[in-house]
């Protein structure tokens, strides 16, 4: 699936940035989980603004 990010002259194939994205990750010696993945893909496809998946992160790991 390619999509037109704003700011590039072409389309950008999700598959392929999102295995850059994992493994970038995995090279720094972080270990992405599976709710990880799910939102940087939203956010590369524009379902989210990285503001909002911020916000989901935050969520996630306020104290109970």
């Amino acid at each position: 699936m390619a999509v037109v990010a704003p700011g590039l002259e072409r389309p950008i194939d999700v598959e392929n940035v999102m295995a850059e994205i994992e493994k970038g990750q995995q090279l720094a010696g972080h270990f992405p989980d599976a709710d990880a993945l799910v939102r940087a893909r939203r956010v590369l496809v524009g379902e989210i603004s990285e503001e909002d998946a911020m916000r989901e992160v935050r969520q996630a790991f306020r104290p109970a």
